[in-house]
């Protein structure tokens, strides 16, 4: 009896208590909506701060929306949201660099230079921000480098060392030449993948070439003929073949210097944010 009576008082007072609140009031949408946005939660806050803007002109919700749609990485959805950003806008230089950001992240190309070059030349806050972005993106396009002092010129001296060793890894990659590969495994069976650093390989087809050229050779000595080109036909293919694997191996290796040099500007440009603010909307 006692535990119905308790249940009844929760039940009516909390129906009570909805009736004193309206969640569908503006504030309390934008209270919901920027709960959601600090949890991460990007997808359900934008919906909910459409919501509130159906009643409220909010140019700080519009710039959240649209950096939601970038953390999720909807970089076309923030680029449209960003580009309509009006000139009297609080937000209207963050939005600039916001989208020469998500131009990058969408593809690096001419509308990417053509904006990236319009914001350096223009008297905007974030004219160096995009000069340095604009840079850094070259490290990862086949477009000229310029010299290196130019190149330098927007980052700070915290900055330089980093990007003067992406600069030097550019312009001169530790790559290893194909055809010496080929040419020492030619002159000793295996000695082209051990330069690329594939030891084990080297090892095994220089092991493998000379006990066949031996077997071959005993062979053909002792007038066992079949089974000496039979010896040799095989040594003849693990040489051809250690010949040739010298060369992929060469181009494994400068495959790899070029995807571990393109993921490491990638990475330093994470860190940096792609030298746009870092916005803390959940203080």
């Amino acid at each position: 009896m006692m535990f119905s009576l308790y249940c009844s008082i929760i039940f009516i007072a909390s129906i009570t208590f909805s009736q004193t609140i309206d969640f569908q009031s503006p504030q309390n949408i934008k209270l919901f909506a920027d709960f959601l946005f600090c949890d991460k939660d990007y997808l359900r806050a934008i919906d909910e701060y459409e919501k509130y803007l159906t009643m409220v002109d909010d140019d700080s919700v519009r710039f959240k929306i649209a950096i939601g749609f970038s953390n999720m990485g909807d970089q076309y959805n923030a680029y449209q949201k960003l580009s309509l950003t009006k000139e009297s806008s609080p937000f209207y230089e963050q939005s600039k660099i916001e989208m020469l950001k998500s131009l990058y992240l969408l593809n690096i190309d001419s509308s990417f230079y053509s904006s990236a070059e319009i914001l350096i030349n223009s008297e905007s806050v974030y004219s160096n921000n995009a000069f340095r972005l604009k840079n850094t993106s070259l490290l990862l396009t086949d477009n000229e480098l310029p010299e290196q002092k130019i190149f330098l010129i927007p980052f700070h001296n915290d900055e330089e060392y980093t990007l003067s060793n992406f600069y030097d890894l550019k312009k001169n990659p530790h790559y290893k030449s194909e055809i010496w590969a080929g040419v020492l495994s030619t002159i000793i069976p295996g000695s082209g993948k051990i330069y690329t650093g594939n030891y084990g390989d080297g090892i095994t087809a220089f092991i493998l070439t000379g006990l066949f050229g031996y077997l071959a050779y005993t062979n053909f000595k002792h007038d066992h003929q079949a089974r000496a080109w039979i010896f040799t036909a095989v040594g003849a293919g693990f040489y051809l073949g250690n010949i040739y694997g010298s060369v992929v191996s060469a181009q494994i290796f400068n495959a790899k210097i070029n995807f571990d040099f393109g993921e490491g500007v990638k990475f330093y440009l994470e860190e940096k944010n792609y030298f746009v603010p870092v916005y803390d909307f959940c203080k």
